[in-house]
C-alpha cells in the first residue's frame, strides 16, 4: 500500500517532464531553426573548438573563455561527422547550438526536481513552464552559448546540496565539488558551489544548533574542496589565475608570465577600468541589474517574483537549507553582477540568468496569490484538466494565461533578425571572392559565416592588405554617407526591417 503514492508520484513526474522536455525541445529546435546569426562568443567558441583539437594546451592558456563548452563542440562534430562528414561553418554551428539545447534540456529536468522539493509538483510544474517559454533564456538556450551548459552543473550542485544537507549525507559534498569543477571548466560562476557548500559547513561547525557533528563538517568541507581542486586545478594553475576570465585584481596574479601569453586577449578591454565604486557607478549598477531582471521576466512576472518570494521566505527560517541556498545564491551573485559593472562598465543579461535560476520558482507562488486576492472580489473555479481532481483558481490560468501571450511573440522572433544583412554579404563574399582573400568587416560574424579571413576594424581604420571592405548602416541618415561612395559598391543589402541594418560590400582603394 505504501508504494501506491510513491508509484504515483513517479507516474506524475514522467508526464510533467515528458510535457516539459518535448514543449522545451520542439522550441529550441525552431530558434535553431530561424536563427538568423548567432551570438559574437560563438564565433569566439567555436574558433576555441577548431583550434582546441590541435594544440589544446596553447589554446587554453591564450583564449581567455573557458574550455569546457568549446570542447564539448569539438566532441559533438566528431561525434555527428560519423553519421555525416560536414566541415563547413553551418556544421559548426549547428553543433554549438546542438549542445546548448541538450544542456538545457537537462538543466530543466534538474530543476523540475529541485522545485519539486520546494514547492511540490504541481507548482513546479508551472515554474518550468515558465522558464521554457521565457524569451531570453530560451534563447541563450539554441545559440551558441556556454550559459545553458554551466547551469546544468550549476542545478545539480544546488540539488546536491539541497539533499545533503537535508539528508545529513555529508559525503555528497565531494559530487557538489564536482559538479562545480566541471561546471568551472564551462563558466567560472560554478565556483560559487564551493562557496555555499563552504558557507554551509561552517554554518554547521560554528552553530549551536547544528545538524551534523563537527568531524563529519571537516570530512565534508575537505571532500568538497579536493574534489574541486581535482577537476578546475589544473586549468587554474594553467592560467595562473582563480578567475582569469576577467582578470579580477582581487584574484589574478599576472598572467604575462605565462609562456603563451597574448596582449591580444579579447575578454578583456583594451583599457581596463580601475575599480569604481563610487555612489553614482553602484546605484547606476542596481538600476542596470533591476533593468535587466525586468527584462528577462518580461516585466509582468515581476511582482509575482516579489510577492512570491516574500511569502515564502516569510513562513521559513533562514538557517533551513533550502532558505539558506536561495539567500546565499542571491547574496553571492548580486555583488558579482555589481562588481561587473563597476570594473567593466556592463551587465548583460546573461550574467543575471544564473541569479534567477531559482528566484523564478517564486514567480507561480506569487501568480497563486494575487490570483487568491482577485478570488475573494471575483469567485470562480476552474478545472484544470478533465481527470484531476482538485480546483485550479481561474485568476490564477488567467494570470498565467496574459503573462504566456507576452512571452509567445519575442520567443517566436527569430534571433537577430535584424541582422540578415550579415548572412546576405556573406553569401556574397563566398560566392564572389577568393578562398584566400581578405575582408574589412565591422562585425566578424559576416567574415566568419563567408568562410573568409576577416578583420575586424574600427572608426574607419581599414587595413591596407584587405581585398574588400564590408560596411554597415542602420537609417537613411549613415545610408546617404555612403552613397558618396556608390560606384565603388559591388554589392548593397538593403533591409526591410525598420531596425535592420543595411549592408555594402566595396572593394578596398587603399589595396590598389
Amino acid at each position: 500500500m505504501k508504494m501506491v503514492p510513491k508509484q504515483s508520484s513517479r507516474s506524475k513526474d514522467f508526464i510533467n517532464l515528458s510535457i516539459l522536455l518535448t514543449l522545451a525541445f520542439f522550441v529550441g529546435l525552431y530558434i535553431i531553426y530561424t536563427t538568423v546569426v548567432i551570438s559574437k562568443d560563438g564565433v569566439i567558441f567555436i574558433k576555441y573548438a577548431k583550434q582546441f583539437d590541435t594544440d589544446p594546451v596553447r589554446t587554453m592558456v591564450n583564449e581567455y573563455q573557458h574550455p569546457g563548452y568549446p570542447w564539448l563542440i569539438l566532441q559533438a562534430h566528431k561525434m555527428t561527422g560519423f553519421l555525416h562528414k560536414d566541415t563547413s561553418i553551418l556544421s559548426w554551428i549547428y553543433c554549438g547550438q546542438g549542445v546548448a539545447l541538450v544542456f538545457r534540456l537537462l538543466a530543466l529536468a534538474i530543476l523540475y526536481f529541485v522545485g519539486k522539493k520546494l514547492f511540490g509538483f504541481r507548482m513546479c510544474f508551472w515554474w518550468i513552464l515558465i522558464l521554457v517559454l521565457l524569451p531570453k533564456p530560451a534563447g541563450y538556450g539554441s545559440d551558441v552559448l556556454s550559459d545553458w551548459p554551466h547551469l546544468c552543473f550549476l542545478v545539480a550542485g544546488l540539488l546536491l546540496l539541497f539533499n545533503g544537507s537535508v539528508s545529513n549525507r555529508w559525503w555528497m559534498f565531494g559530487f557538489v565539488g564536482l559538479a562545480g569543477g566541471i561546471g568551472y571548466l564551462i563558466r567560472p560562476e560554478c565556483l560559487q558551489l564551493v562557496a555555499l557548500g563552504s558557507l554551509w559547513l561552517g554554518l554547521q561547525f560554528f552553530w549551536s544548533k547544528r545538524t551534523i557533528s563537527k568531524g563529519k563538517v571537516i570530512s565534508a568541507l575537505v571532500l568538497l574542496l579536493v574534489s574541486f581542486i581535482a577537476i578546475a586545478g589544473p586549468y587554474m594553475k594553467l592560467k595562473g589565475s582563480i578567475l582569469p576570465k576577467k582578470n579580477f585584481d582581487l584574484f589574478a596574479k599576472s598572467l604575462q608570465q605565462s609562456e603563451f601569453y597574448t596582449q591580444s586577449n579579447q575578454g578583456i578591454s583594451e583599457s581596463v577600468l580601475a575599480f569604481q565604486f563610487m555612489p553614482t557607478s553602484v546605484i547606476k549598477a542596481f538600476c542596470k541589474l533591476f533593468s535587466n531582471v525586468g527584462e528577462t521576466l518580461l516585466w509582468f512576472f515581476v511582482p509575482a517574483l516579489l510577492i512570491g518570494m516574500y511569502k515564502w521566505f516569510n513562513l521559513r527560517k533562514w538557517h533551513e537549507p533550502e532558505a539558506f541556498f536561495v539567500i546565499g545564491l542571491i547574496a553571492l551573485n548580486v555583488p558579482l553582477v555589481i562588481l561587473l559593472y563597476c570594473k567593466y562598465g556592463y551587465i548583460s543579461d546573461r550574467h543575471t540568468l544564473p541569479l534567477l535560476i531559482l528566484p523564478v520558482l517564486y514567480v507561480p507562488l506569487g501568480l497563486q496569490e494575487l490570483a487568491n486576492w482577485l478570488e475573494e472580489r471575483f469567485p470562480k473555479k476552474v478545472k484544470c484538466f478533465p481527470e484531476s481532481n482538485h480546483d485550479v483558481n481561474f485568476w490564477f490560468l488567467v494570470l498565467f494565461l496574459v503573462g504566456i501571450s507576452l512571452c509567445v511573440p519575442k520567443l517566436f522572433r527569430p534571433i537577430r533578425i535584424n541582422r540578415q544583412g550579415y548572412r546576405a554579404a556573406a553569401t556574397w563574399l563566398k560566392a564572389n571572392t577568393d578562398v584566400a582573400a581578405i575582408v574589412a568587416v565591422p562585425d566578424k560574424r559576416i567574415s566568419f559565416y563567408a568562410e573568409r579571413e576577416g578583420f575586424v576594424y574600427k572608426n574607419g581604420n581599414i587595413p591596407s592588405n584587405a581585398v574588400y571592405v564590408v560596411k554597415i548602416s542602420e537609417g537613411q541618415k549613415d545610408e546617404t554617407v555612403l552613397m558618396e561612395s556608390l560606384d565603388t559598391v559591388e554589392y548593397k543589402y538593403v533591409s526591410k526591417e525598420k531596425s535592420g541594418v543595411n549592408v555594402f560590400i566595396q572593394k578596398n582603394l587603399q589595396d590598389r
